[in-house]
């Protein structure tokens, strides 16, 4: 008995010897374990892209300058900003020059959307009204030596034709007008309540090409006005 015993004590000893050695090596997968334990080179097998691994101080991950690098380096980036809109208004007009104007915006830009905004009270700074073409011609000679490019308009239908230097909200902001243009040197010049209905043409929406083929079109079309931007009063 005694000496079976010590027989199996060898073969063991004598197998675990062959095994150290890695003699059993093509059985070590169903065996389960390995004589040199998972030393570094297995552990390097076994990461994804050891090479592109870097230790980075605890102290050190959370800085600014960290926290930067980190935000540089991330494949997400923001989304392109929308380009600028713009409100525009031209006017005011009346009825017939609300046509025209209209028309010139059509032809230029077809799919372009606009809306009407109707000034219910306007005041205008203007001279006459005048019955003779001959006395008007010379007023508006007159002003244009000063620098003032008169419109013709009539205050209320039927009436005679005013010479309108300009077109006011409130009757505050006409006299005011009306005080400059004294200083300027032009006399006859009043206020005036216009009764005729007008509005201006609006696009609420104008992108930079837009605004830039609405800057372009001919006074003339517009029937000598321009878009300019909406008051902030009325976005």
């Amino acid at each position: 008995m005694l000496r079976a015993l010590v027989l199996v004590l060898l073969l063991a000893n004598a197998g675990f010897w062959v095994w150290r050695q890695g003699w059993l090596a093509p059985l070590h997968g169903a065996i389960g374990a390995r004589p040199e334990g998972e030393r570094e080179p297995e552990r390097l097998a076994m990461q994804v892209d050891p090479d592109r691994l870097r230790l980075i101080p605890a102290e050190a991950a959370s800085t600014p300058a960290a926290v930067a690098a980190s935000a540089a380096t991330s494949p997400a980036s923001a989304p392109p900003s929308a380009p600028p809109m713009a409100c525009l208004e031209a006017g005011p007009y009346s009825t017939a020059e609300l046509t025209v104007a209209e028309a010139a915006v059509k032809a230029a830009l077809p799919d372009l959307g606009w809306s009407e905004r109707e000034l219910t009270t306007t005041w205008w700074v203007a001279m006459g009204p005048f019955a003779e073409a001959e006395q008007m011609q010379k007023k508006r000679d007159e002003l244009k030596r000063r620098s003032i490019a008169p419109e013709l308009a009539s205050a209320a239908p039927g009436s005679a034709p005013l010479l309108v230097i300009s077109r006011h909200d409130s009757r505050a902001a006409a006299e005011s007008e009306l005080t400059t243009l004294l200083d300027r040197g032009v006399r006859t010049a009043r206020v005036v309540n216009a009764s005729v209905p007008l509005r201006l043409l609006r696009v609420a929406q104008a992108s930079e090409a837009q605004q830039a083929a609405l800057a372009a079109l001919p006074a003339d079309k517009l029937r000598g006005k321009a878009f300019l931007p909406c008051p902030a009063d009325t976005l």
